[in-house]
């Protein structure tokens, strides 16, 4: 047996393997494409390196000294793109001989085998397991001085016993196949440094779901460890590092399920800075999320951020979700956090992370944000109690955002603003970019002529824009006054105004729109008071229009990523994963209504020697022609193409019967034929053809979804049989093909 440098050995995550490619042996390298291989060999033949081509696929082998391989790697990283870097395999074997069976599992790319060459100082840090763990606190946010439990963070250390901080580990970790190793060694850590303090509390420890092969079996060890430490099953809860954008969600479901069965709880980790965490917050169903650090830095300043974890800590309290916020720096974030309902608070402003946990946190009083540490020592803030017009901003405030919908709130701040202001009508006008703009909404007051939709000055100009731009109000207690000019008076006039205030609304990209009372039958002498009230409004206005934009911006984008989930980006047809699920939604449905569901599989003729005889990317767009020829012939909204596999299209027809499929399916063979695409070396036409299966059937509960599928395919597999080009039925229940030509 060869000795190899282990490198997808140490996939086992009891297993540390230290490469040997600084010994004499064989390289051998598999490449993508053939153009690779030319780039490779050219280099190789610069340099008189000696070398054997491999003849079934691109690639080839060379006798390597000492060390060599290493240097030949780090050289063809500088040689070839990223990808090829990834997509280039490779293995090395001590010693010159060939590749043997078992040898095989040991290949990985070009990329890993130079990361994993470069992890020297790593591997022998897990050899010799040199880490420790450090403990950041958890609190309630309610009581800052009551411990929940403790977030255990891995430090490295090196041969002099100095820290080395996660960042440079993880990463070289990642990238070199490290992961697993690093991954027990820091849940084995956390433990054994936890009990040995012997604190109460929970334990929460970060994991990475990529980094779990076997659940049951990667596991155990931490379970035993659990175990042998005494801490109760319920104390322990283990995060998903939900920024892995995770490839394998059934993966991380089973890995989960093991953890729950076996009594510990979830916590979805980072959430806000990754992947796709509302997704994976309805997969997952955690015990706890924590709020990433990301988000919550200056969030109580941060028109994005506060909007966007408003809605996530709603979500959490509405689903009996438990939240932790982490990097919590200022008593400003603490209370914004606080006020919103968050559970539990981790950061710098609460404890640092240290080796031995602590044991006290200091006491944030909420009202009068007095900081008491546990040694007895006041600090105390000098902040006042909120004022009456304060205690009015926060209570028109929250109505004003009871909703997200534009309408709603603009039409809720003129009506509060009104009744509070004792005014005759409030209007709130919006601008367009060209500074044009209308009456939005109004609050009328009985007897007042309403103004909604009118452009309220005639006189605006540039001027006055910037004027506003700059944060200025306007407060005119009697038009009739000296200073307004004719044509503006005139016009104040005939909208029934005789006194107004004028404040701006304002966002972080300049001027929306101005916030306006109407004093319609008399005048009024507005005190600073009030303007400074109006201005506050207008400013808590501005905050929720903006998270009304916001959140319509982030559930279009929303859309279009989903839209761009479930389709195909050659085609741009509907995917394998979008007709899996509307396939499997649609039999649900006709199961319960007891209707008929129709599916055809198409399969585009001969397209491989379409492929070889025009090229691939004139056989990419042969395939998008004639998918936008199949979509062209479905009518219902119901009525789904998609791309089912390479040149296999489906399409799926719900609530429709066997002859209809079929007519269907023959006007998909018509609409491709129009198409007239030569294809010379196709034997049943001069133009690209299409051979269908279809099938029908109706759904029930004793049937799987599958039945139909295999019927359809086996109608597609008869079409190809019979001489392709034709529509072949085939019956779920007989099995009797019918030739359609």
């Amino acid at each position: 047996m060869s000795q190899i440098c282990a490198i997808s050995k140490t996939c086992a995550c009891r297993n540390v393997a230290r490469c040997r490619t600084k010994e004499a042996g064989r390289l051998f390298l598999w490449f993508p494409v053939p153009h690779t291989l030319k780039k490779v060999t050219s280099y190789l033949q610069q340099f008189a390196l000696k070398f054997e081509l491999m003849h079934k696929r691109p690639g080839l082998s060379l006798d390597c000294r000492p060390g060599q391989s290493q240097e030949i790697a780090r050289s063809l990283a500088q040689l070839l793109a990223p990808r090829e870097l990834k997509e280039t395999q490779v293995l090395f074997l001590q010693g010159a001989i060939q590749p043997q069976l078992h040898d095989f599992s040991d290949i990985t790319s070009l990329q890993r085998f130079i990361k994993f060459n470069q992890s020297d100082w790593l591997v022998e840090m897990l050899a010799t397991e040199r880490f420790t763990s450090y403990f950041q606190p958890i609190v309630s946010i309610k009581d800052t001085s009551q411990i929940y439990g403790y977030e255990s963070l891995l430090r490295g250390l090196d041969e002099q016993g100095n820290l080395v901080l996660p960042g440079p580990i993880l990463e070289l970790a990642t990238e070199a196949g490290l992961l697993p190793q690093l991954d027990r060694v820091a849940r084995l850590s956390a433990i054994a440094q936890f009990s040995r303090h012997q604190v109460s509390g929970h334990i929460f420890i970060n994991f990475a779901p990529t980094a779990l092969y076997d659940p049951a079996f990667c596991l155990r060890s931490t379970v035993e460890a659990i175990d042998q430490a005494g801490i109760s099953h319920e104390r322990v809860i283990f995060e998903v590092v939900e920024s892995d954008n995770l490839q394998d969600l059934d993966h991380l479901k089973t890995v989960l399920k093991y953890y729950r069965d076996a009594g510990f709880l979830i916590a979805l980790d980072d959430l806000g800075s990754g992947y796709s965490s509302l997704n994976l917050l309805h997969q997952l169903r955690p015990d706890f999320i924590k709020l990433d650090i990301e988000l919550i830095q200056d969030v109580h300043q941060n028109l994005y951020k506060a909007s966007i974890t408003e809605k996530l800590l709603e979500i959490t309290q509405k689903l009996n979700i438990h939240s932790v916020v982490e990097g919590i720096e200022c008593i400003e974030e603490l209370n914004w956090l606080r006020e919103r309902g968050a559970t539990f608070a981790q950061g710098y402003l609460i404890g640092k992370p240290s080796e031995v946990p602590v044991t006290t946190t200091p006491h944030f009083d909420p009202i009068a944000l007095t900081v008491a540490s546990a040694d007895g020592k006041q600090v105390e803030q000098h902040v006042q109690h909120q004022s009456e017009s304060e205690r009015i901003v926060t209570a028109v405030t929250q109505r004003i955002r009871q909703s997200l919908e534009l309408d709603e709130i603009l039409q809720t701040t003129a009506a509060e603003v009104r009744q509070l202001f004792e005014v005759d009508r409030v209007v709130i006008y919006q601008f367009e970019a060209d500074w044009s703009g209308l009456v939005a909404v109004e609050s009328l007051a009985e007897g007042c002529m309403s103004i909604q939709g009118y452009t309220i000055d005639t006189c605006f100009q540039p001027s006055r824009v910037a004027y506003f731009q700059q944060g200025n109000t306007r407060a005119i207690e009697d038009i009739e006054s000296p200073g307004l000019s004719p044509c503006h008076v005139e016009f104040l006039r005939s909208m029934q105004i005789r006194a107004y205030l004028i404040v701006p609304i304002l966002q972080q990209d300049g001027l929306w729109g101005l916030l306006i009372a109407h004093q319609c039958h008399h005048v009024r002498q507005w005190q600073q008071s009030e303007i400074n009230l109006f201005n506050q409004l207008a400013g808590q206005a501005a905050i929720a229009i903006q998270q009304s934009e916001l959140y319509h911006q982030l559930q279009q984008a929303n859309h279009e990523l989903q839209r761009l989930a479930c389709s195909d980006g050659l085609t741009q047809v509907a995917n394998r994963r979008c007709f899996d699920d509307t396939f499997n939604a649609q039999w649900q449905r006709l199961a319960r209504e007891q209707a008929s569901l129709s599916l055809i599989l198409c399969d585009v003729d001969y397209f491989k020697l379409y492929n070889d005889t025009h090229g691939h990317l004139a056989g990419d767009d042969a395939l998008r022609q004639v998918a936008k020829a199949i979509s062209q012939t479905v009518k219902h909204p119901a009525d789904l193409v998609a791309r089912y596999g390479g040149e296999e299209f489906a399409v799926i027809l719900p609530n429709t019967d066997i002859e209809s499929a079929i007519a269907v399916a023959r006007d998909i063979q018509n609409n491709v034929s129009a198409l007239k695409k030569p294809h010379p070396h196709s034997q049943v036409s001069q133009f690209i053809t299409l051979s269908l299966g279809v099938a029908t059937i109706t759904p029930h509960s004793q049937l799987s979804p599958a039945t139909l599928i295999a019927t359809a395919d086996q109608g597609l597999y008869q079409a190809k049989a019979q001489g392709r080009n034709c529509v072949v039925q085939m019956d779920c229940e007989e099995v009797d093909a019918k030739s359609l030509l």
